[in-house]
């Protein structure tokens, strides 16, 4: 098994040891040389070392942007292939399923070493809870923003594009949960999220949709909801987990599509509660 001594995550990542080295022994575990994980265009895991790195990012920056328009969920696909140290290598990507934001993962093995669906799943959960909680900790900036915002304006559009012209987003501000996930372990620690996303899921009607931007924020945006109808909705929801009930913070935003129309306002809300 490769020993998982390279560990890189992006600056833009604050990631604890204990999150960055789980996600190690998981490349680790398939026999990875080399992992890599993007968030949309933005390289924020490296675990291994290559010879063939330069060309490796070469292959992602000429292709990622058709990545993301066109390769579909959990389809492991050889992309590149070379002779290292006397061994034939195959570089494998996957597309993780995460709906708001595009991960890939790029696994560097041994010719002919395939990975049951088990393998796949297993390093699937640890790259999505690496995600999520670094995307909690990870430094704002606009860039950050664009790359998970511009999915949700445009599903916000299409709501926009019939007679209905006005809505809300709610916006859930949950206690931090970082100190829970070291002691509890990765699969407590998903289960608390999970049970979140289950309470939101209730509260969304058919033509609502929510979304996680991180552990600690969640939206729900409802078109055609007036602030004094959110208000009376979400006024009293509680988020129950395990022995615990979540403490949050509710704001309610009104929105319409000049708000959509402009970069600032539409930023803006996220910036400030992210």
């Amino acid at each position: 098994m490769t020993e998982p001594m390279h560990l890189s995550p992006s600056p833009s990542m604050q990631m604890t040891d204990y999150h960055s080295r789980r996600l190690g022994l998981s490349f680790a575990s398939i026999g990875a040389h080399l992992g890599l994980v993007y968030l949309g265009k933005e390289l924020v895991y490296e675990f291994g070392l290559t010879s063939e790195e330069d060309s490796i990012r070469k292959v992602v920056s000429e292709s990622i942007q058709n990545w993301i328009r066109s390769v579909v969920f959990l389809a492991p696909t050889t992309i590149l292939t070379f002779v290292e140290n006397g061994k034939e290598m195959e570089l494998k990507l996957v597309r993780l399923p995460e709906a708001e934001v595009p991960v890939f993962v790029l696994v560097l093995l041994e010719k002919g070493l395939s990975l049951v669906s088990r393998n796949w799943d297993d390093l699937s959960n640890q790259v999505l809870t690496f995600c999520a909680t670094g995307i909690s900790l990870r430094e704002k900036n606009l860039l950050d923003f664009e790359t998970i915002t511009e999915p949700i304006r445009k599903r916000m559009e299409k709501a926009f594009s019939g007679e209905t012209k006005t809505g809300v987003i709610a916006f859930f501000h949950l206690q931090d949960l970082s100190p829970f996930f070291k002691p509890m372990g990765v699969i407590k620690s998903q289960e608390i999220l999970r049970e979140v996303t289950t309470t939101l899921h209730k509260e969304t009607k058919e033509n609502e949709f929510n979304f996680q931007l991180n552990p600690r924020s969640y939206f729900l945006f409802c078109p055609g909801e007036s602030l004094d109808g959110a208000n009376n909705r979400f006024g009293s929801l509680y988020f129950p987990s395990k022995h615990l009930i979540l403490d949050y913070k509710l704001k309610i935003f009104p929105i319409d599509s000049e708000i959509l129309g402009d970069d600032a306002k539409f930023s803006s809300i996220f910036l400030e509660n992210f």
